[in-house]
């Protein structure tokens, strides 16, 4: 499987943790903000990203929208 590094991190999305919270902008195709940023744990990611797929360094959510992943939060209590 081709894997791109994260813009922020400089990680794959392989390398991020399961129960970790990350902390994404939201971004449209021209790499503008668009909604406020959300938190989301490292395994719904990597799910997304195995669903969609990664562009410009981020992960798509749809065809128009992009999560870019720019930190760890904390770990999620499960």
């Amino acid at each position: 499987m081709f894997s791109k590094k994260l813009r922020h991190l400089g990680i794959e999305v392989e390398k991020l943790e399961d129960d970790a919270i990350y902390s994404c902008k939201v971004r449209n195709k021209k790499k503008k903000e668009v909604e406020e940023p959300v938190e989301i744990s490292g395994k719904e990611l990597k799910i997304l990203a195995e669903m969609q797929g990664q562009k410009y360094g981020m992960i798509k959510y749809s065809s128009e929208l992009f999560y870019d992943v720019v930190g760890k939060k904390e770990e999620a209590s499960i």
